[in-house]
């Protein structure tokens, strides 16, 4: 989980790097670094703050190499603000207002550690989930996700004693299929023009397809619930079709028999309406 969130961070400070940013600031101008970019006189750019909101627009009014000069209309420009084209921004921003619908396929590393009587085991495993999503925004940097589909958690292990198959085995095993429904609340944490980072919590509600195992007893296992935690961020392809993904850790409540967790790493696409 450490490494997957040390490469998010990494992801979100790579956008950060290849934007245009403000060096200086001087008499109603400002010196920009292009990072690359090109950009040609004329054109207008906001100035974005480090918590990803609009400060200011600018004008470009000279060009030279790597360097450009740009006169600061209205707001304010400080050493360190990044820029986005006014006229991309302010579409990309329009389209975020929207609801939006997509499909995602995600991959699991599950956890479960089960009590039978006469000892315990440590089951690990991997699997997948094919899921639908519906998004809504419910104020300006907040949002509700909803999701539902096909669930699966695949799990084994080796006991330390004959405390499976009725007491005959040390290899245990479950395999269950679910209907799931997810639902987060979302705050977005940054964001460009192209970009959205965001963090969320929420429930999950789990419903048995099938279900399989020579150490849990399945005739219980009918319903579960689980608390999600999530990261994630929607690439923009263009107003209308973005790429979302998703790390999900999903804690299954514990009880007298057993606990499990699962870590859902899931990417997709998704249309704006």
């Amino acid at each position: 989980m450490k490494t997957l969130v040390a490469t998010l961070i990494l992801f979100f400070v790579s956008f950060q790097a290849q934007a245009i940013k403000v060096t200086a600031v001087k008499n109603g101008k400002a010196l920009l670094d292009l990072e690359g970019e090109s950009v040609k006189t004329g054109e207008r750019y906001l100035t974005i703050n480090e918590e990803g909101k609009k400060k200011g627009l600018l004008t470009i009014r000279q060009v030279k190499g790597n360097k450009a000069i740009a006169a600061i209309d209205k707001g304010s420009a400080q050493v360190g603000y990044v820029l986005e084209p006014y006229e991309t921004r302010s579409a990309h921003h329009r389209s975020r207002d929207k609801a939006s619908w997509g499909l995602m396929g995600g991959y699991s590393m599950n956890s479960m550690t089960v009590k039978p009587s006469g000892g315990s085991v440590n089951l690990t495993g991997s699997s997948f989930e094919f899921t639908g999503f519906y998004s809504m925004v419910l104020d300006k940097n907040i949002s509700a996700k909803f999701s539902g589909g096909y669930k699966t958690l695949v799990a084994s292990g080796t006991a330390s004693s004959a405390i499976c198959d009725n007491g005959t085995s040390t290899n245990c095993n479950a395999n269950i299929s679910y209907l799931g429904i997810d639902a987060l609340l979302r705050y977005t944490v940054w964001q460009n023009k192209t970009f959205d980072f965001w963090g969320g919590a929420g429930l999950g509600f789990l419903f048995a397809l099938s279900k399989s195992s020579n150490v849990l007893d399945t005739s219980k296992i009918t319903t579960n619930q689980t608390i999600d935690v999530a990261l994630g961020g929607d690439y923009a392809l263009s107003s209308q079709n973005y790429i979302p993904f998703q790390f999900t850790y999903a804690l299954f409540p514990n009880n007298s028999t057993s606990s499990a967790n699962q870590m859902i790493f899931s990417v997709g696409y998704g249309w704006n309406f």
